[in-house]
């Protein structure tokens, strides 16, 4: 009966510690491994969640769809270490200056989607106006061979409205198109 006990014993620890070593693995494996925000699988996920709670609550929810200016070019001209490095700053900077009820995925190669729950466009304007002063300290206090330059374009999700999760996220790509062409005739 002893052995039995202490063997019972053993197997609820190694049940705890594969328990404890599964959690670990399903949040890296909702991680983008190189910013430490959330990947895209993760961020439809949690974006679809707050649509429906959207629908219930009669709330609206902004999207900001970001996408990184000249990446191509730093790859090129300083190499996939500096790149990356821009990648990570950038995650950095939106990670530091989002609200906490905000969240952030890494949408593929340069491009990020800020989620604000809650938030009308203005509102979540606001925000990005205090993320872009953020990115002009940065420039300026760092001495990096490149400087961030972020294209972003908003898309408020209106509970009465009838869209999916992948229009919404379209419109608000079509809105950063738009004023990265917008920044290309100016420059």
């Amino acid at each position: 009966m002893k052995k039995y006990c202490k063997l019972l014993k053993e197997k609820d620890k190694e049940i705890l510690q594969l328990k404890k070593e599964l959690v670990v693995w399903r949040k890296q494996a909702s991680l983008d491994q190189m910013t430490g925000t959330m990947n895209k699988i993760e961020g439809f996920k949690k974006l679809q969640c707050e649509m429906k709670r959207a629908l219930i609550t009669k709330e609206n929810i902004t999207v900001a769809f970001i996408d990184i200016d000249r990446l191509k070019e730093v790859n090129d001209r300083l190499g996939h270490c500096a790149g990356d490095q821009l990648l990570v700053d950038v995650s950095n900077i939106l990670k530091r200056n989002v609200r906490k009820e905000d969240f952030i995925f890494r949408f593929g190669g340069d491009e990020f989607v800020v989620v604000f729950p809650n938030t009308e466009q203005f509102q979540a304007k606001k925000i990005w106006v205090r993320i872009c002063n953020k990115i002009e300290k940065f420039n300026t206090q760092r001495n990096l061979m490149y400087s961030i330059s972020l294209s972003a374009g908003f898309y408020e999700y209106c509970y009465n409205k009838k869209l999916t999760l992948k229009e919404f996220i379209q419109l608000a790509d079509l809105d950063m198109y738009r004023e990265k062409c917008q920044k290309q005739k100016e420059f």
